[in-house]
């Protein structure tokens, strides 16, 4: 009898969360941990690029506040793209103004409104492009 059983781990994916609002990203971080990702926290852009350099951009997706001290969401946005173009990016924000969703839509950013629908979370991040095949 053969012994199907494998000692290989499944390949996880990765999230890189930044949020300068503690309970939010622990909130977040839990429910993006139980769509099947390891998640790294950051508490604001500047810790999050930081990370992400250190990771090498190893990160299967991004996360981000727009509104936080030090480095908000754009810039972090802005410099994630000078380095990585195909990264799937959502931001969250409750404060979408117009500017501010016709930036991120040309960065090709897809934005959540607070409070987050979970639900509508998932089903976005489920329909990415290589999403399911990590």
């Amino acid at each position: 009898m053969t012994d199907m059983t494998t000692s290989q781990e499944p390949q996880s994916r990765r999230a890189l969360l930044a949020d300068d609002d503690h309970a939010l990203r622990t909130l977040v971080g839990q429910i993006i941990h139980s769509f099947g990702f390891e998640v790294t926290h950051a508490e604001n852009g500047k810790r999050a690029l930081e990370l992400y350099v250190q990771a090498q951009g190893q990160f299967d997706l991004l996360i981000t506040d727009i509104c936080m001290p030090e480095m908000n969401g754009c810039d972090l946005i802005r410099e994630i793209r000078r380095r990585d173009q195909k990264l799937p990016i959502i931001a969250v924000t409750g404060y979408a103004e117009p500017e501010l969703t016709g930036e991120l839509e040309s960065c090709h950013v897809h934005l959540f409104e607070k409070p987050i629908n979970f639900e509508a979370l998932h089903t976005y991040i489920d329909s990415l492009p290589n999403m399911n095949n990590l």
